[in-house]
């Protein structure tokens, strides 16, 4: 089965899109007004996906740039001399398209602890996001 036939029967996840230029001051106050989220997705001027940021990960700079004695200090400069999303996202992310097949798209969440995707048209915009409880009810029907 692909993710295409899918896409209707299961819940599209609330998600964030953000350009990589955007500050973490502001993309903090765009998430704060942005409920049940569990990242930001980032996005390039196209509209095309780029990046991924936990909220973990930005929390976690925001924070080292107030408060700088609570982190230890190798990863300190990297962190306070962020100040775009750009800087500090994983680009290294995973995503799925219409033409997946919903078992390897599950393998690969599993091996990779991803608990939601992104599917992403041909131009790598972003679809809609697809959660792995969706998925693997899907395949156990």
């Amino acid at each position: 089965m692909k993710i295409g036939e899918v896409m209707g029967k299961v819940a599209n996840l609330p998600y964030l899109t953000i350009s990589g230029q955007c500050s973490l001051e502001k993309t903090s106050e765009k998430v704060t007004r942005t409920p049940q989220i569990r990242g930001i997705y980032v996005i390039n001027e196209q509209g095309q996906l780029q990046g991924y940021l936990s909220l973990g990960v930005l929390i976690r700079n925001i924070m080292a740039a107030k408060h700088k004695h609570y982190f230890h200090v190798r990863s300190l400069l990297a962190r306070i001399t962020s100040n775009k999303l750009a800087d500090i996202m994983e680009k290294h992310l995973i995503y799925a398209t219409k033409e997946d097949d919903i078992e390897k798209v599950l393998d690969q969440m599993v091996s990779r602890n991803i608990k939601e995707i992104p599917v992403v048209d041909e131009k790598q915009r972003i679809i809609t996001v697809i959660g792995i409880l969706d998925l693997w009810k899907l395949l156990e029907k």
